[in-house]
């Protein structure tokens, strides 16, 4: 479970290199056409920059308390589920004047987002609790 928590770090930090180098081409050339997408690069930029201590320190904590693996996969399977909803919902069709950045804002894609989101905030209250229980256990 260690190797899959390292390398979902080492995917978020070449995001966080390859969000650099757009954010730095739309910067150089503020006609480009990646400017339209410059609120979704600073979203991985940032969202990436915030993942990668917790892909690095949830494992050395798991070992620590001796956390089982069953529960060690409940953390980057809410976030994959957040990816998953949040996905199907940004490919769904939307009014020509909502602003792409917000497509969860408006019916399917709300709803799709927030059950998204649900799974997140359960996955990520499970994955506290478990670190509580088992550092209390050992």
């Amino acid at each position: 479970m260690q190797g899959l928590y390292f390398f979902l770090a080492a995917v978020h930090i070449v995001a966080i290199v390859v969000t650099g180098i757009l954010w730095t081409i739309i910067d150089l050339q503020p006609r480009t056409r990646l400017r339209a997408h410059l609120r979704d690069i600073r979203a991985v930029h940032f969202g990436s920059l915030y993942l990668v201590p917790w892909f690095l320190a949830l494992p050395y904590a798991f070992r620590q308390c001796r956390v089982p693996e069953s529960h060690q996969m409940i953390f980057p399977a809410g976030l994959g589920l957040l990816i998953l909803f949040s996905g199907v919902a940004y490919l769904l069709p939307r009014r020509p004047e909502v602003d792409p950045f917000y497509f969860w804002t408006r019916g399917w894609s709300l709803i799709l987002s927030l059950v998204g989101l649900a799974c997140l905030i359960i996955a990520l209250l499970w994955t506290g609790g478990v670190l509580v229980l088992y550092a209390l256990i050992h």
